[in-house]
């Protein structure tokens, strides 16, 4: 089985790399675009029940001020684990 969490670091790194090089004027709007993308893509990997779930759980670690820092992962589910 392939490294999951390294591969998803490897994917933040890449993604956030992307998001430094957009046009100014639209680096404001990343975080919306890239969580409307997010939800679509767990949306699609999981189902709609178990996407809500993940996100419940990450609603909840924010409400806490548990941030995620853009170079580590947060497991939210048995599947980055």
């Amino acid at each position: 089985m392939p490294d999951r969490l390294a591969d998803l670091q490897h994917a933040m790194r890449v993604i956030t790399d992307a998001v430094e090089g957009l046009p100014a004027e639209c680096r404001d709007l990343a975080g919306n675009a890239l969580l409307n993308i997010a939800a679509e893509a767990v949306a699609q990997d999981v189902g709609c029940s178990e996407a809500s779930r993940i996100f419940a759980r990450l609603a909840d670690l924010l409400s806490r001020g548990l941030q995620p820092p853009a170079a580590g992962a947060i497991s939210l589910s048995g599947f980055d684990a």
